[in-house]
């Protein structure tokens, strides 16, 4: 008979084994001698019943209140007579202005984001940067130059900013212009 010493589990003969080591040995063969007869004859199936470990609470009923804690019932004012607050408008986008700009000019997207310098391109590039830069926030403050470059084709942020300053000296000529042919027509009626 082999016997498995306690700790490396290597085989060691009966006639070698301790007195403790063949008690082990006898106590192991019970065991498994206990465990096939009992293979060999299962019980029953208890009828244990499983008990939830918390008993449950029972709930409250809810308290309705007194009838006098309830208000009046009334109806709502119409439609016409409420006050609304003002209309907040959403603001644009920089694609927006730039599908405006596009449209304005009756150029295609490609050719505004494009590298063509002819003059009516150019114009609505102008017009896209000063619009962009004055009429779109990015959490309450203007959007930065080198966004707008990108929006327009990857441009250098200083192209931007040539752009925004020429448009800008274009209104101020515009509007002197205006001003000024406004002057004779006010002069004549005056007369």
């Amino acid at each position: 008979m082999m016997l498995y010493r306690q700790l490396r589990l290597a085989p060691v003969r009966a006639a070698d084994a301790s007195p403790s080591q063949q008690r082990l040995a006898e106590e192991r063969r019970a065991r498994e001698a206990r465990i096939r007869r009992a293979a060999r004859h299962p019980l029953p199936a208890s009828n244990l019943v499983v008990r939830p470990f918390h008993t449950p609470r029972p709930r409250p009923q809810p308290l309705l209140p007194a009838a006098e804690a309830w208000p009046d019932y009334r109806e709502p004012a119409p439609y016409e007579t409420m006050e609304f607050g003002p209309v907040v408008v959403r603001p644009l986008t920089a694609r927006e202005i730039i599908d405006e700009v596009v449209a304005k000019h009756r150029i295609s997207r490609v050719e505004l984001s494009g590298s063509s310098r002819r003059a009516p391109v150019t114009a609505a590039r102008r017009e896209a940067s000063w619009r962009i830069r004055h009429e779109v926030l990015v959490n309450g403050r203007q959007i930065s130059l080198p966004e707008i470059a990108r929006h327009l084709g990857g441009r250098d942020h200083t192209t931007v900013l040539y752009n925004i300053r020429r448009y800008a000296a274009e209104l101020e000529a515009r509007a002197g212009d205006a001003a000024a042919s406004a002057r004779p027509a006010q002069q004549a009626g005056a007369r």
